[in-house]
């Protein structure tokens, strides 16, 4: 048995044809609404690098002012960073060295000083806009079990805080899905053939499941295969056998579903892998060498994913991005999810923050290089490829640290942004008071003397920015991709709150001219 990808993006598959026509289960079909290439005729993809645990953004962005600084040393008299060692940024309109990062994002720092890098500060799972006092009252609802790990890393990842206070359009009743994946369901139509918008190597499942199309699955190692064994017969054999079972479905649909579900995957992983050899062996020699070189880890490192990963996303992007007549994939548009894990730092913050943050850093430094570097290659035309790298986590941290040396569950947190597209040397948002005298009662952005921050921006905010740059358009798909996002800017606008919150996107993307 054999699959081609130009029988495979002509949808003439013999799996595509069972999964069309008789599978009730979920597959990567789907009817999808309009969407526009917003003003890129180009590739573009989004990667969505969720920091599972809970990072301690407090750390990681931090105040260079007297003030500021000296506040939040009064919470952190262990996990606080001297002055002397956090790494300064200058945002634009803001004084030199306002803010420093955290010692272990030194290239992350160049990055946002050459304004490659962004900052969405105080974001997070929002029903509707709150104020401290609506906090306290319970005036206005509050996310579903809010400092809880998997409930917020799935209100992160659904942009959908609060379930049963939200109107969710009927193709949405009775499913679980995620934001990226419900942008998928509205994205399908500006990619040929019926390839999956979203390839995930990590992060949260949830984020990239559409209520109609289906993400690729596959291991941080890129691969999406059975092994092959060193004997060609044996394995020839193997495929010749999977193919006869599967065929077998003794006219029960749904044996003929989960055969035509599996032919399809494998239609898809051949393809995948056909393209992502030609698409990679079209560039020069010394592209492929210096992108390898970029995601080698330093000497003597061991242990660190999340480089791997994202050179898997370098991979699987230059084959959507390549044109298929140089034996690429030809979509428009894709969506990339990987994770790093670790993050939950109750105790003995430092020394484990600090390694992860040295990974982080490598990381996107090199993904970013990557970009850069095929920007200058001829194989994509006069439009080459376009990402923009986004992180997420479960929430961000307490401001006071405990007893153990570290920090405990908190809400909302800074995010990171990243590509040539995004809006750098910027804070977009507003960065929390980090007064906690007298037990914050002053201090309208933390809702408790521990300094857990009510978030300003909500997720469906920044989902809706990644997703309209896309080219998500139009009222139907908003509401499909991010259902809660009319009523809250309906809400923030009648409610008198500030002009960020009444808006339906963050400008920390650049307008396409």
């Amino acid at each position: 048995m054999s699959f081609s990808r130009r029988t495979f993006l002509r949808g003439t598959s013999l799996g595509l044809g069972y999964l069309a026509v008789s599978s009730p289960m979920p597959g990567w079909l789907g009817n999808a609404a309009a969407a526009t290439l917003s003003g890129y005729a180009g590739y573009r993809a989004t990667v969505c690098v969720f920091l599972l645990g809970g990072n301690d953004t407090n750390n990681v962005l931090v105040p260079r002012d007297s003030t500021g600084h000296a506040q939040y040393l009064d919470a952190r008299s262990t996990l606080g960073i001297p002055l002397a060692e956090l790494r300064p940024i200058s945002p634009v309109n803001m004084a030199a060295g306002a803010y420093g990062l955290h010692p272990s994002l030194q290239k992350l720092q160049a990055l946002f000083e050459q304004e490659r890098a962004a900052f969405v500060c105080n974001v997070g799972p929002l029903t509707l806009p709150m104020r401290k006092a609506d906090y306290e009252s319970g005036a206005v609802p509050r996310p579903d079990n809010l400092f809880s790990h998997s409930d917020q890393q799935d209100a992160w990842a659904s942009g959908i805080s609060n379930p049963s206070t939200v109107d969710l359009p009927a193709a949405l009743e009775g499913k679980a899905t995620g934001w990226g994946g419900r942008t998928a369901d509205r994205l399908h139509t500006l990619n040929p053939g019926d390839y999956p918008e979203v390839t995930s190597f990590g992060g949260k499942a949830l984020y990239t499941t559409g209520a109609e199309r289906q993400a690729m699955m596959v291991s941080s190692s890129g691969i999406l295969e059975m092994k092959q064994t060193s004997d060609a017969d044996f394995n020839t054999l193997r495929t010749e056998a999977l193919a006869d079972v599967v065929a077998l479905h003794n006219n029960v649909t749904l044996e003929a579903s989960y055969g035509g579900v599996f032919t399809t995957a494998q239609t898809f992983s051949a393809a995948r892998a056909a393209a992502r050899d030609a698409a990679w062996n079209a560039l020069p020699l010394a592209t492929r060498e210096h992108i390898d070189g970029l995601f080698t880890a330093p000497q003597g490192v061991t242990g660190w994913t999340l480089h791997t990963q994202l050179y898997q996303v370098v991979r699987d992007l230059i084959a959507g991005a390549a044109p298929s007549a140089s034996g690429g994939l030809g979509v428009r548009r894709q969506m990339f999810s990987v994770g790093l894990g670790g993050f939950d730092t109750h105790v003995g913050q430092e020394a484990t923050q600090n390694a992860l943050l040295l990974q982080v850093d490598f990381a996107l430094d090199a993904f970013q290089q990557a970009m850069t570097r095929l920007k200058t290659e001829g194989l994509f035309g006069v439009n080459p490829p376009q990402a923009t790298l986004f992180t997420m986590s479960d929430f961000g941290r307490t401001l006071a640290e405990n007893s153990d040396k570290g920090s405990d569950h908190g809400w909302g947190s800074h995010a990171i942004v990243l590509g040539d597209r995004v809006q750098g040397r910027r804070l977009h948002g507003t960065f929390p008071s980090l007064d906690l005298s007298s037990g914050a009662a002053s201090n309208p952005d933390s809702v408790d003397a521990k300094g857990r921050w009510l978030p300003s921006l909500s997720v469906d905010q920044y989902g809706f920015t990644l997703a309209t740059w896309l080219g998500l358009g139009g009222v139907a798909d908003r509401d499909h991709a991010f259902p809660n996002l009319t009523n809250y800017v309906a809400a923030a606008t009648s409610g008198g709150f500030p002009a960020a919150a009444r808006a339906y996107r963050i400008p920390f993307l650049l307008s396409d001219p």
